[in-house]
């Protein structure tokens, strides 16, 4: 085996790693299920996983985002499991355009010490918007650091 098939399997491997490590995190949680291979591997989605070293810097210890484009029917599918989760937030801010969820920005219960968040947002129900942006954060960051991180002010 060449050197640089080693290095592609030690890529692959931390890759997987990363996910498995990301989906432990939103064990319990409804929204697992939106970073599940029938979203995470259609071609219009994009996966971020950031774990610890990257975010050292912003109290964060796990960025879990899934982004879909041109998918505007699979709105339903997941704001049913965002609101589900929401349902068992200690503190949200949601917005809803055309009778569903526009924007959700919940704190849900914390899990071992770590502040847990959950963002939504699908600007197909404004703007002519062509994407859903889920988020699932970790960390000791507070909400009003989360705010300032995604650039959000609480006003929309």
């Amino acid at each position: 085996m060449s050197l640089t098939n080693i290095n592609r399997l030690i890529v692959t491997a931390l890759c997987c790693l990363m996910s498995a490590l990301a989906l432990q995190a939103q064990d319990g949680l409804n929204i697992a299920g939106a970073f599940a291979p029938k979203y995470r591997d259609m071609p219009d989605a994009t996966e971020t996983v950031l774990t610890r070293k990257n975010l050292r810097d912003v109290s964060l210890s796990l960025y879990h985002g899934i982004t879909v484009k041109n998918h505007p029917e699979l709105a339903g599918e997941l704001e049913a499991m965002v609101a589900r989760d929401g349902a068992k937030a200690v503190n949200k801010e949601v917005r809803y355009a055309a009778g569903h969820l526009y924007y959700g920005f919940y704190s849900l219960p914390a899990r071992g010490g770590l502040n847990r968040y959950i963002l939504y947002l699908n600007t197909h129900l404004k703007s002519g918007g062509d994407k859903i942006m889920l988020l699932y954060l970790e960390g000791r960051a507070s909400m009003d650091d989360v705010k300032r991180l995604i650039g959000k002010n609480g006003k929309n």
